[in-house]
């Protein structure tokens, strides 16, 4: 818990921790270890929903001898966003079906540079997640 102390009379402001379900609106708080000692206020408490978590990255490999365009959608008449080398390793988001190359209609998202590249030519090395 960090606390600011503010003004005269003080004020003290900042985020604290609930460790059981708490409702929001009004309750009584205890906090230790500011000034002299314990004091019991007052506030208003707001539930924040916790974090998203981090989208987990599968790596992936370029296997294109000429290395691989990435897209600004799923198709390869999109515009070009950027590029990796041949055996770059990337960062494989999510994967969803789009127009097919050589046969393979998935595509996996990337997120440098933003944009999409085509399954045909990248060894994913785990199971890529379906886009939401």
């Amino acid at each position: 818990m960090a606390l600011a102390k503010k003004g005269n009379p003080p004020v003290y402001s900042g985020r604290a921790g609930v460790k059981a379900k708490a409702a929001p609106g009004f309750h009584q708080v205890t906090v230790g270890g500011v000034g002299c000692g314990k004091w019991v206020a007052k506030a208003r408490l707001t539930i924040l929903a916790p974090p998203k978590p981090a989208p987990k990255v599968v790596k992936g490999t370029v296997t294109s001898k000429i290395g691989l365009n990435v897209r600004k959608q799923p198709t390869s008449g999109s515009a070009v966003t950027g590029a990796y080398r041949s055996r770059q390793t990337i960062d494989l988001i999510c994967k969803k079906a789009g127009q097919p190359v050589g046969g393979n209609r998935t595509w996996y998202q990337v997120k440098t540079p933003k944009g999409w590249v085509t399954a045909r030519y990248v060894k994913a090395h785990g199971t890529v997640p379906t886009c939401k």
